[in-house]
């Protein structure tokens, strides 16, 4: 098996001697020679001195010879063994020198062939030259497998273009690292993504070689892939639905929006923003009440909901709705994470909706007045006949010898107010069959129900109903349509006395109460004693085209729920302990804060 690595053995030089100082023993026996010497051409060239002495002196000299070459030879013996440890010194060394040398050899070799990461070395051609063990298993491959073959084997065909430009750009700038993301096809025919990081190298004989190192990064792909793809489903589901989202931090103001959330505000897309470039796009007559929501979301931290306008640059107007649910991020800091939704097209189909409710509740109210035209008829009756008669009345005082004037001007001011009864009576007809847009304005709940009843008294009288008013005094007012509230009473009551038609063995009473509850709401109420009503029918009751009449058309109770419920009210019905049942509605004394 090919290695990707070189074995270097650097061995210690020995230091070969050239010159050496002279020790003190070999200056000892040199001067030692040199007095024998001397010694001995004295003896042969000098004067002869006595025997004895001459004697003496060579003897000196050869004891003194034999005690320097005695200590010569101590010392030649302790510099041999001196030389002989250092070179064993120096061989344990070098063997040292190499074990550690195999030693770190091995280390890097496990960390080559068992790293979890596949290193591969190709030269030029793009031919593997060397590949480690983890590297060819992970391709399910062994190492003999890929050596000597082409790169190319392990890429994908449609790949392969990209793996020759990535090459080329490493031996186009040597010693440069460059990275890239590209898949492997495993033996198998699998494939795994891989993060590449690769660089050119020269070696020491001019071939050059490309090294790279892959990590697989399949996994990571997966979920970048998963997250992409929810991010594609959410940006698309937010553009069908006309929703986007938002994420606004407090604390720095800044705001982060959804591509949809873009497209509503019909603003260029950047990477955050501030609530001017939000107040920029409301309508003018909304800004005022969006800063007041802001700004009171921002103190208290608590979820907030609100609806306004957008006015476009083209001059167009958006209905949009927002939302938000107050978070505390990790920093302690709050966040709200919200929804707005464009509901422009809503708003436009309620409106066409609320034309067609209009059209039909006037229908409506015209049929109620048709059924009470007997007793519209005796209503406006009497105030006439009352001004016949005081005409005659004061054409006699006038007659007389000595003209009553006072008797007169009393029964003209009787005429002038009987006049004005009927006008009355005959305005308010006219303002239920007249057709009108919604005209809201603040009201007191107990005069519009003495207008309806002042309508209702032949009607009353006729079916032999006794109505009675319980209406709380001083009631605070309430913003509302008077014509489609006088609708919901008028509708209310006639209901009650055709419920008691059918009674013969009690009395026939009607009462209308009015009071101001607990919740800051105008409750009224329109109890009759007819023959009430089945439980299970109590809420089809207000379900367009069911009725209990064999004559009527099922659209009253439903008209009415509508009015009602636009008003931000609430309808309903139950039954009565005794005999009949009872109607109520509510009505909110503040409306909620909307643009429209």
């Amino acid at each position: 098996m090919a290695k990707c690595y070189s074995q270097v053995l650097v061995l210690p030089m020995m230091r070969i001697p050239t010159t050496r100082s002279w020790s003190a023993e070999q200056w000892l026996l040199g001067g030692m020679v040199l007095a024998l010497a001397a010694t001995c051409i004295g003896l042969l060239f000098g004067p002869q001195p006595p025997t004895s002495a001459h004697l003496i002196a060579l003897a000196l000299l050869v004891a003194s010879l034999a005690a320097a070459l005695l200590v010569m030879r101590v010392a030649a013996g302790r510099a041999n063994r001196q030389m002989e440890a250092i070179s064993r010194g120096q061989a344990g060394g070098e063997e040292r020198a190499i074990e550690a040398l195999r030693n770190s050899e091995a280390q890097w070799k496990e960390v080559f062939e068992h790293n979890p990461v596949m290193y591969f070395m190709v030269d030029a051609a793009g031919l593997v030259l060397s590949v480690n063990t983890f590297g060819a298993a992970q391709l399910g491959y062994t190492v003999d497998e890929l050596l000597g073959q082409s790169v190319l084997r392990v890429f994908a065909a449609e790949d392969r273009d990209m793996v020759l430009r990535n090459v080329a750009a490493c031996l186009d700038n040597i010693g440069r690292t460059h990275n890239w993301e590209i898949r492997k096809v495993r033996k198998d025919g699998s494939r795994l993504w891989v993060r590449e990081n690769a660089k050119a190298v020269q070696r020491h004989d001019g071939q050059v070689i490309v090294l790279i190192a892959c990590e697989d990064i399949t996994e990571r792909k997966h979920a970048e892939n998963a997250l992409q793809q929810s991010e594609m489903y959410l940006t698309e589901a937010q553009r069908l639905s006309h929703t986007g989202s938002f994420g606004w931090h407090v604390a720095s103001g800044e705001i982060i929006w959804s591509e949809e959330t873009f497209r509503i505000f019909e603003v260029e897309r950047v990477p955050s923003i501030k609530h001017a470039t939000v107040l920029q796009r409301v309508h003018p007559d909304d800004r005022a009440r969006v800063q007041r929501t802001i700004d009171r979301a921002s103190l208290d931290g608590k979820d907030f909901e609100h609806s306004y306008r957008l006015l476009m640059p083209n001059g167009a107007i958006k209905y949009v709705h927002a939302r938000a649910h107050a978070v505390t991020n990790l920093s302690g800091d709050t966040e709200f994470i919200g929804a707005v939704t464009d509901v422009t097209a809503r708003k436009r189909a309620e409106a066409e909706l609320h034309e067609a409710q209009t059209n039909l509740a006037h229908v409506t109210r015209v049929t109620a007045l048709g059924e009470l035209a007997a007793s519209i008829a005796h209503e406006v009756n009497q105030p006439l006949a009352a001004v016949v008669a005081n005409a005659a009345a004061c054409l006699r005082w006038l007659n007389r010898a000595a003209p009553d004037l006072n008797e007169a001007r009393g029964a003209v001011r009787s005429i002038i107010n009987d006049g004005n009864r009927a006008g009355e009576i005959i305005r308010r007809v006219r303002a239920l069959v007249n057709k009108k847009t919604d005209q809201k304005a603040p009201l007191d709940i107990n005069e519009v129900i003495n207008e309806v009843t002042s309508l209702v008294q032949h009607q009353l009288q006729s079916d032999r109903v006794s109505l009675q008013l319980d209406l709380s005094p001083a009631l605070p007012p309430v913003v509302a349509d008077r014509i489609q509230l006088q609708q919901v009473i008028l509708n209310l009551v006639i209901n009650g006395i055709e419920a008691m038609q059918p009674v013969t063995d009690r009395p026939r009473q009607l009462v209308i109460r009015t009071r101001h509850d607990d919740a800051g709401q105008i409750v009224v109420t329109v109890t009759d004693c007819g023959v009430g009503i089945a439980t299970e029918n109590a809420e089809r009751l207000f379900d367009a085209f069911y009725t209990t009449k064999a004559s009527g058309m099922g659209m009253g109770l439903s008209i009415c729920r509508s009015i009602v419920e636009a008003h931000r009210g609430r309808l309903s019905v139950t039954g009565n302990v005794g005999p009949g049942a009872t109607f109520q509605f509510t009505l909110p004394l503040r409306q909620e804060d909307h643009a429209w």
